[in-house]
């Protein structure tokens, strides 16, 4: 299926009128993509991963990305406290499993995740 570009440029013109503020808790191999992504589209990333920032930085966001890429225990913390804070003042949240089913470390962080919060929307890739 194939649209054309000015029906996406309507939105890709909201983007730029309002840049949005964009959490990302992100890994290492996708932080310089994102961001400059973002910064493509007209949004505004921050890539805080800190526990202590976890009710300040999604208060201040108008969207939150939790991508599981590199996994690091403290971040889960501070992923879960971002999660819980965008649900409660009813920021968009959403979710990158990456590699979700390639330990059971990842897959158990994700059940806790989805347990706990509410994403709305979660990014997915076909797997083998």
């Amino acid at each position: 299926m194939t649209t054309s570009l000015p029906y996406h440029s309507h939105y890709l013109q909201k983007i730029r009128q309002n840049r949005p503020l964009v959490h990302n808790i992100t890994n290492i191999v996708a932080a310089n993509f994102s961001a400059n992504g973002l910064l493509a589209l007209g949004a505004s990333p921050i890539m805080a991963a800190a526990i202590e920032e976890m009710e300040s930085v999604p208060a201040l966001s108008n969207a939150v990305v939790i991508n599981i890429g590199t996994l690091i225990g403290k971040e889960v913390e501070a992923m879960e406290l971002a999660g819980k804070t965008a649900n409660r003042l009813g920021i968009p949240l959403i979710l990158d499993p990456v590699g979700v089913g390639a330990t059971p470390f990842r897959r158990q962080t994700v059940e806790t995740l989805v347990d706990q919060i509410h994403f709305t929307a979660i990014r997915g890739n076909a797997g083998n």
